[in-house]
C-alpha cells in the first residue's frame, strides 16, 4: 500500500436495498473523486457480540462490498475480519484462500477479540498472523494506545510477521506518543523493523457523533469534549482539533532515533460526516510527512 492517506468506508447494510447500496457507492465514489492522496480504502467489519460472545453480522460482506468499490474507484482495499469469531483456525484459513483467490485481496487487517473472558473459537492475532505470514499478502492488527502494555502487544505482533497497525480513532496525543516511543526503543532492543502506522482521525459533527465515538472506544479528554460541544461550528472544530494532534504527533515523531513509517487513515463514522472527512483529507494530504510516508 503506497500512498500517506488510507480512506476508511463503512459497508451497507444487509437491509438495504440493491438501489440503495448504488447510491451510497456512488455517493462514496464522487467524494473519493474529491481527494487527494487516497490510494487505499479500509473496509472494517461492523459486528455485534451477544452477552455469549457470538457475532451478528449487520452488514453486508466486506469482501463483496469491497470489491464493488475497487472496481468502481481504482483503489486498493484494506479488509478487516474478527478472527477470533470464525469458527476454527481451519475455518479461517480457509476464507483467508479464498479471500486471495477468488476475491483478489492482498490487503488485510486481523482484529482480535473484545471480551478476554469468553472463549472463542478461532484463532487468536499471533496464530492468525502465523497462518498469513506465508501467504505472500500484507496484513495488519489493531493498536489501541490505551490498552496495558500495548508496546509489548506490538512488538509481540511485529515479531509475528504483522506489516502494519491501524490505531483506534485519535483525539490526544499523549498515550500514543509514549506508545510510539517504547515500541521504537524496543524495535531497536530486539533488532526488529518497526512495522508501519495508519494513525485513524474522524471529524464529529454534533453531540450524538461525540458520544457514539466515544462508545466505540475512542478516548476523548473532559477539556477536548467540552472545545467541541461548545464550538459553534462542531465539525471545523473538530477539524482544527485534529490537525493540532497531527502536527504534535509528527513533531514528536522528528526526535525519536528508530524511525517509524506512519500514515494517516480517515474515517467519517457516520455518512453524515462524508464531506468533512473529505474536507480533512484534502487539509492533509499536504502534511509534509515525506520521512514517514513511503
Amino acid at each position: 500500500m503506497k500512498g500517506g492517506i488510507v480512506f476508511e468506508v463503512i459497508p451497507c447494510t444487509k437491509s438495504a436495498s440493491e438501489a440503495y447500496a448504488r447510491k451510497i457507492i456512488d455517493k462514496i465514489t464522487n467524494a473519493l473523486e474529491g481527494m487527494k492522496n487516497v490510494t487505499t480504502l479500509n473496509i472494517p467489519e461492523i459486528v455485534e457480540e451477544n452477552h455469549l460472545g457470538r457475532p451478528y453480522y449487520k452488514n453486508i460482506d466486506t469482501r463483496e462490498f469491497g470489491l464493488k468499490l475497487r472496481e468502481r474507484c481504482g483503489r486498493e482495499i484494506i479488509i478487516n475480519t474478527v478472527v477470533v469469531h470464525h469458527n476454527s483456525k481451519d475455518k479461517f484459513e480457509q476464507w483467508l484462500d479464498e479471500s486471495i483467490s477468488k476475491f483478489g485481496i492482498k490487503n488485510f487487517v486481523f482484529v482480535g477479540q473484545k471480551i478476554n473472558s469468553f472463549e472463542y473459537p478461532g484463532p487468536s492475532i499471533i496464530e492468525a498472523n502465523s497462518i498469513a505470514k506465508n501467504k505472500k499478502i500484507n496484513f495488519g492488527n489493531i493498536f489501541i494506545p490505551e490498552r496495558d502494555n500495548e508496546a509489548d502487544r506490538l512488538i509481540s505482533k511485529t515479531a509475528s510477521g504483522c506489516n502494519f497497525f491501524t490505531s483506534q480513532v485519535l483525539f490526544e496525543s499523549d498515550k500514543i506518543v509514549n506508545v510510539l516511543k517504547e515500541y521504537s526503543r524496543k524495535c531497536n532492543e530486539f533488532n526488529l523493523k518497526p512495522a508501519k502506522f495508519y494513525l485513524s482521525f474522524s471529524p464529529v459533527s454534533n453531540s450524538e457523533d461525540i458520544a457514539f465515538i466515544k462508545w466505540l472506544g475512542a478516548h476523548m479528554t473532559e477539556k477536548t469534549e467540552s472545545r467541541l460541544r461548545f464550538a459553534d461550528d462542531t465539525g471545523k472544530e473538530s477539524i482544527n482539533v485534529i490537525i493540532e494532534l497531527v502536527n504534535k504527533i509528527f513533531s514528536f515523531l522528528d526526535g525519536i532515533d528508530v524511525k517509524i513509517p506512519v500514515g494517516l487513515n480517515i474515517e467519517y463514522i457516520t455518512l453524515h460526516n462524508l464531506e468533512l472527512a473529505k474536507e480533512l483529507v484534502n487539509l492533509l494530504a499536504d502534511f509534509k510527512t515525506e520521512n514517514y510516508l513511503n
